[in-house]
């Protein structure tokens, strides 16, 4: 079994047709998601059709929960806010109603998936430090747990401490667990403009990050023309 789990597209059309082209080629038997599909992205309503087209699950994330009315958008900086009211306007009610059916959270036997914390995951608190990923690893029941939402990717493993792992191919130890940050599709912050997307092996218990290209020019071009902050645009080559 070949497990794909993509986060934060964030309306952004090219990446993650080029995250799906790549998958393509991968042999996957299931495609997962983390949420943030909509906001800071000129293309929402594309990115949530084409999600709901190919993932079999899809958990809420923050930007989900602010343009339902769900979160206080006083949580956001002044951009995220402008693009969380156009995003309001560049969707359906039926958009509206899909965004709503997203659980926050969806447990299976091996693995977990959550957008930010499992320690309240309502709150969509980071996990980038040993000490968030431990309170996340207190409500941890399965042997991973898949996250998203800071948008830099990186490995966090429990024995008898907790510890971290930036490497692209991390196979988990008997009785270890893990909470994977599976990084960006749409805005990754990792200084690396690449999609991140990884793959989940169970029977073999081997995590695989990868990178994928995309035409960020076109996509700089939409967020312009859409009358969305440029600051938007700005970010995508840098990896910021």
């Amino acid at each position: 079994m070949r497990i794909a789990i993509i986060s934060d597209i964030h309306g952004n059309r090219e990446a993650l047709q080029s995250v799906l082209d790549f998958l393509d080629h991968q042999n996957v038997d299931r495609i997962l998601c983390l949420g943030d599909v909509v906001g800071y992205g000129p293309e929402p309503a594309w990115c949530l059709t084409k999600i709901m087209e190919c993932c079999e699950v899809v958990v809420a994330g923050n930007h989900e929960h602010a343009v339902l009315g769900l979160l206080d958008l006083d949580y956001f900086n002044p951009v995220a806010r402008h693009a969380t009211h156009w995003t309001r306007n560049a969707l359906t009610e039926d958009h509206m109603k899909i965004l709503r059916s997203w659980p926050l959270t969806h447990i299976e036997d091996e693995f977990t998936l959550v957008h930010g914390s499992l320690d309240q995951p309502d709150l969509f608190d980071y996990v980038q430090t040993s000490w968030e990923a431990h309170l996340s690893f207190q409500q941890l029941k399965t042997p991973v747990a898949f996250i998203g939402h800071s948008h830099v990717p990186v490995t966090f493993l429990l024995s008898d401490v907790v510890d971290y792992s930036t490497e692209e191919r991390v196979v988990l130890q008997p009785g270890q667990q893990a909470i994977v940050n599976v990084g960006s599709v749409g805005q990754p912050r990792d200084g690396n403009p690449d999609s991140s997307v990884v793959i989940y092996e169970p029977d073999n218990a081997l995590i695989e990050r990868f990178r994928v290209p995309y035409d960020i020019p076109t996509v700089q071009d939409k967020i312009l023309k859409s009358g969305l902050p440029e600051f938007l645009a700005d970010r995508l080559p840098e990896g910021r």
